[in-house]
């Protein structure tokens, strides 16, 4: 595959953007995504997880009637996703949630016969949802609780179906796309309206392109998305594309320039790069991992069908001085291994790591290694590991000493 960064001459409208959203520390985590690898028939899907080199595959949902669209919550604990109604299998769909380990399956909306709830996504503090809620010839956006409470139709921006909605790390604004082909769904465009609902702003739009799937970056700064428009000869196949661009929609860049199919993207919780599914058509799909200027790094799955819709999970990681890199490149073991405080090299950081590491494994945990107390926390498949220095909380805070790291069992 051929992948470049086209920057755009023309499209959209721009406005200035909000403030972006401060960030906290974070580890990238699990890559969830859906895959219809358990049905012969290759025609009902379930979510899985797995590591970000694609190892450790594990089946979250086992569901005959099809779940998809999982949304990762901001901390890392918890999957939103979309299933299809017990009571009518064949049409619609509702909300549902479950742990990072696939367990406590919980359905939150009941959306009558003949309508339907899906592709839901977390409000960036975890307080609630937005989710799409359609019917035929009518869709719009609507919020509820994280546990489904008081579900209220909270924007209605256009006539149009409006598709994948998010709000801005900040808080302060609501990216979707909007169909615009006067029949059917064969024109979308990427825009955003204010918290309060006004200020409704077309950020990218190329007439008769299918511009969608649009995505925040974690910092707010810039909107991945998919399109399949051909601005000065980037997409002569008119297929599917991935692009960035600023939050504003300036400086649109096509990053995959291919004969292939690429849709879907989805950011790592540090920025640095983007998951998306890539394939031969919209029925034969992997999960591709490239860096967020369109440096392509790996292959993740090997299906023949279609494995499609990633999303990459935050893990919370305590603030840090210095990232000392991975003790191994694949299978088990610490990855991203950081230090902080006055003292504590990388090499004495990645040695602490690897003296746990050995030990990692259920009922066997060690608590403490060397001088630093362990703490082990499961975030469904991958640990947080944090080494504490037991002589830390004296006051100097430039000494207090700590190491941080996953541990992929």
């Amino acid at each position: 595959m051929r992948y470049r960064a086209l920057a755009a001459a023309t499209a959209g409208l721009c406005l200035a953007g909000a403030p972006a959203a401060a960030q906290a520390d974070v580890f990238n985590g699990r890559i969830a995504f859906s895959s219809f690898r358990t049905d012969p028939r290759g025609l009902l899907g379930d979510i899985f997880s797995m590591n970000p080199d694609g190892t450790d595959l594990r089946q979250l949902t086992d569901n005959p009637l099809d779940d998809a669209q999982s949304d990762w919550s901001p901390d890392g604990r918890d999957i939103a996703y979309r299933i299809r109604k017990p009571e009518t299998p064949t049409v619609n769909f509702d909300v549902a949630r479950m742990t990072a380990a696939g367990t406590d399956h919980q359905r939150l909306t009941f959306t009558p016969i003949g309508q339907a709830s899906s592709q839901p996504t977390w409000f960036p503090d975890k307080s609630a949802i937005l989710f799409r809620w359609s019917a035929p010839r009518v869709s719009n956006i609507w919020q509820m609780g994280p546990l489904g409470e008081n579900p209220v139709l909270r924007y209605d921006p256009t006539p149009a179906h409006q598709w994948y909605p998010s709000l801005s790390p900040d808080m302060s604004k609501v990216l979707f796309a909007s169909t615009t082909s006067p029949t059917g769904d064969t024109d979308r465009a990427v825009q955003t309206i204010n918290v309060d609902g006004s200020g409704l702003t077309t950020l990218f739009d190329v007439v008769g392109s299918f511009d969608s799937a649009p995505a925040w970056s974690p910092d707010g700064a810039r909107i991945a998305f998919e399109s399949d428009a051909d601005l000065n000869g980037g997409n002569p196949e008119h297929d599917r594309e991935i692009w960035v661009m600023d939050a504003d929609g300036s400086n649109p860049t096509q990053l995959t320039d291919n004969a292939r199919w690429d849709e879907g993207p989805a950011w790592s919780p540090d920025g640095t790069m983007l998951a998306y599914s890539s394939g031969s058509d919209d029925a034969h799909l992997d999960i591709n991992v490239m860096t967020s200027d369109g440096e392509h790094l790996r292959q993740l799955t090997d299906y023949p069908g279609h494995d499609e819709s990633p999303d990459w999970q935050a893990i919370p990681a305590p603030h840090s001085d210095r990232r000392c890199g991975d003790l191994a490149e694949s299978g088990p073991g610490a990855r991203d291994v950081r230090a902080a405080g006055d003292g504590l090299s990388c090499e004495k950081a990645l040695e602490l790591a690897a003296q746990w590491s050995p030990d990692a494994k259920p009922g066997d945990r060690p608590a403490k290694v060397e001088g630093f107390d362990a703490e082990a926390d499961d975030f469904g498949g991958t640990e947080r590991v944090v080494l504490t220095h037991r002589g830390n909380g004296d006051g100097d805070i430039g000494n207090d000493k700590l190491v941080a790291f996953l541990y992929q069992p």
